[in-house]
């Protein structure tokens, strides 16, 4: 009975979890410098490239318990540089908000509606990122926004990237 319970609401809590996560992420309140003893310590780095399940390639940048994600990479979708997502590290998660993949006119107009909840799981190696983001539908004409299933997410290290090539 609870089995089938969990699984009936899992996509409303998964919106749910990704709309509070994306929300929490823009009210955080950031450390002043004499008071760093309430920040997380983490003790590995994530810097370095990053491919998601669709082979696109990442860069991740790490200052402490910050991730920032970031295309190495001008495309027809985004620009060189521009961000994927920005996230707090605690323990093995990584919990943030990530701009979904839109038009670059649809960006432009509707910038305020592109970044969605994302979460994710570090393993034991650290070297794969799992979880997922929220999604949306945004109408191009008025930019309201519709939020539709989470969309899974992984994550996999690359050693030997070069992004000259």
């Amino acid at each position: 009975m609870k089995r089938e319970f969990a699984m009936k609401y899992r996509h409303a809590a998964y919106i749910f979890l990704a709309l509070v996560t994306a929300n929490a992420v823009a009210a955080q309140e950031l450390p002043d410098a004499n008071n760093n003893a309430s920040m997380p310590q983490v003790e590995f780095d994530l810097t370095g490239y990053w491919q998601q399940g669709d082979g696109q390639i990442f860069y991740f940048s790490q200052d402490g318990s910050s991730l920032t994600s970031r295309y190495p990479k001008r495309s027809a979708r985004n620009n060189e540089n521009e961000i994927d997502f920005t996230a707090t590290i605690h323990g093995n998660l990584v919990y943030g908000a990530h701009r979904a993949s839109f038009a670059r006119a649809l960006q432009e107009k509707c910038s305020s509606q592109i970044w969605v909840g994302m979460g994710l799981t570090l393993n034991d190696g650290r070297t794969e990122l799992t979880g997922f983001r929220g999604d949306r539908i945004v109408d191009p004409k008025n930019c309201s926004v519709k939020d539709s299933h989470p969309l899974g997410l992984v994550y996999t290290r690359v050693v030997d990237f070069d992004p000259l090539k």
